[in-house]
């Protein structure tokens, strides 16, 4: 079979300090003959060292980890550093289908590659493997079928079911990261493909008969096919489950680092990752090998710099939130890998900053043991601090038993627009094969003031602290809730009240109705009924100061950070009515709606 140009290796001498080496485009072979092109960084000495992989869809040659030189820094500490092109990805042979072929599936791409890695000449057999966010997620896919030479990772805020962590949220489409993300890599595949087709004319022709029926050619298929099963599928559990980390958190046993941010869109499965993985480990020993560091970041990777690293929407956190990626990735890597003293074997295993505080502090477990829960009651008495619908207040004790419920109106075709929170996306317009920046990415994501929106919204609000009041560990919304409609959403978003007014995001969660009990069997509301819904706003760290006031925000829309709920019952996807839907909050004795707060006592 003839080689096309992108994969005739070649050698040049190294632009990045104290790396003599780079091969660029070497074809590793897959099992089922693809092959995936892959850069190799060589140390400046020969001899067998511990390979790390990033696997990418976005160009080995500009990938996250290249963009902030982490292949050469690597290399230059005693490691061979391979970047590759997913399946389907710019110089990369085959099909772009999302994550399918990445860990247990019919293929095995990453098992493939880290086999391939581990048996060559210059490894010493031991392959680690970091980056993030695509990186980070297909490595916990490993977690299915992990290769004998896999002895470490690093995974950076990384998702533990494609599901709930990256195409929905509580049953919500996450519209705008998807439109961003899915439509533009869907661009990128058709790119890709245009060069696959030339290549093989100018090239290889008879690498037309490799596929037989001419109908199994993948340059023949419909690369939007992913998208249409992320849409049509949201109901299936056995398509998500080959996409569900959780089912192999009791036997995989690899050292793994857990990097998530308090406001990355893939937070909650960092924590689920992180969580799992070492409460299910079976020995003590095994549990020792988790790491996790919780910082206040967005999404990215330059948690070292001013702007990415301590500036988080509209909230500068200051310059102690600032964290050097690649030297931990190094200590993490030394440690595991080579053993090295002094590295990280002695560290806590949990690392995460205080919002408001603004400093760091460890744990032995996340959240930390020393967290005590308590009920923060919605109350139906004006708080006096609020531009809102109704202007509500919490308390520490239930509300009356005669208390007056709470109702706004949901709009479908009027969404209430989002404001920060865990996301990631842009729309802003790009020339083909532009790449986004990352403060681009970020564009919507943050602490934001609220106040934009809290006129459509309900909000109930304490009054101010008479002393620091820290919130740490995972926050969850009890609501006690009616609809007009068979299916609406609830968002709950926390803030924080300043003494100025303004009312700056912490944390945020939404809720499908439909999926209140179930992610697979959908349960539509009888109107009137009065239903108990839990919204899961992750996790956060944050310390409301003295004079602060803390605010649960509610309504139903978050728009176009989720896809709008037509209150029909059905799927946005195929829905061609709305309903306006009139929805109630109810605040009595009886149907005590209220936030579970954990609380930091030892602090």
């Amino acid at each position: 079979m003839l080689i096309p140009h992108e994969f005739a290796p070649n050698f040049e001498p190294s632009n990045v300090t104290e790396c003599s080496t780079i091969r660029r485009n070497i074809p590793i072979p897959m099992r089922d003959g693809i092959r995936l092109a892959t850069d190799l960084y060589f140390p400046a000495e020969r001899g067998c060292y511990p390979v790390l992989l990033e696997r990418t869809p976005y160009g080995k040659h500009q990938s996250v980890m290249v963009s902030i030189g982490a292949p050469g820094f690597l290399a230059s500490k005693g490691y061979v550093v391979a970047v590759q092109d997913a399946r389907g990805r710019f110089a990369s042979e085959g099909l772009w289908y999302p994550f399918r072929d990445e860990a247990w599936g019919t293929h095995k791409d990453g098992f493939d590659t880290i086999e391939w890695l581990g048996k060559q000449e210059w490894s010493d057999g031991q392959v680690g493997t970091f980056g993030g966010s695509f990186a980070g997620f297909n490595q916990y896919l490993h977690a299915g079928a992990p290769s004998q030479h896999l002895r470490s990772m690093f995974a950076r805020q990384a998702a533990c079911s494609l599901r709930d962590e990256w195409v929905y949220r509580g049953g919500a489409f996450e519209l705008g990261f998807m439109l961003m993300w899915a439509a533009r890599n869907s661009l990128e595949a058709l790119r890709n493909r245009i060069s696959q087709i030339e290549r093989i004319c100018s090239q290889g022709q008879l690498d037309f008969l490799r596929y037989r029926p001419v109908v199994n050619n993948p340059l023949l298929s419909d690369p939007f096919d992913w998208i249409k099963d992320y849409l049509q599928l949201q109901d299936d559990e056995s398509y998500w489950k080959q996409f569900d980390v959780a089912q192999f958190h009791e036997t995989f046993t690899v050292p793994t680092y857990h990097l998530a941010s308090w406001f990355d869109i893939f937070l909650g499965g960092s924590l689920r990752n992180f969580i799992g993985m070492r409460n299910a480990a079976g020995s003590e020993e095994a549990r020792r090998r988790h790491r996790l560091t919780i910082g206040p970041w967005m999404h990215g990777p330059r948690t070292d710099s001013e702007l990415d690293g301590q500036k988080v929407g509209e909230v500068d956190f200051g310059p102690e939130a600032r964290w050097d990626y690649k030297s931990e990735m190094l200590r993490w890597f030394d440690c595991t890998l080579k053993q090295k003293p002094g590295g990280t074997e002695n560290q806590t295993a949990v690392r995460y900053f205080v919002m408001g505080l603004n400093r760091w502090r460890t744990a032995d477990e996340w959240p930390p043991s020393s967290v005590l829960y308590k009920e923060f009651y919605f109350d139906g008495r004006r708080s006096g601090s609020a531009a809102s619908l109704n202007d509500g207040s919490l308390s520490w004790t239930p509300g009356e038993e005669s208390a007056t419920p709470v109702r706004f109106v949901h709009d479908p075709n009027q969404p209430v627009e989002a404001a920060g929170g865990n996301t990631l996306y842009s729309l802003t317009a790009q020339q083909p094969g532009e790449s986004l920046g990352w403060k681009e990415l970020n564009a919507e994501a943050g602490s934001r003031d609220q106040r934009k929106i809290e006129d459509r919204c309900l909000t109930f609000t304490s009054e101010p602290f008479n002393a620091d009041l820290e919130v740490t560990g995972p926050v969850v919304a009890r609501l006690f809730i009616s609809s007009t409609a068979a299916d609406t959403d609830f968002v709950v978003r926390l803030t924080d009240v300043f003494p100025d007014g303004r009312s700056m995001l912490v944390c945020d969660g939404i809720q499908r109705a439909r999926y209140r009990q179930s992610n697979y069997r959908p349960s539509l509301l009888d109107p009137g009924k009065v239903y108990e819904l839990v919204v899961d706003l992750w996790a956060t760290s944050y310390l409301f100061r003295s004079g602060h006031r803390l605010r649960a925000v509610v309504n139903s829309s978050s728009f176009p950070r989720f896809d709008v709920n037509p209150g029909t019952g059905e799927s946005s996807v195929t829905a061609t009515n709305m309903v306006i839907a009139e929805n109630t909050v109810y605040v009595d004795r009886e149907r005590r709606s209220h936030l579970l707060l954990p609380l930091n006592a030892s602090h």
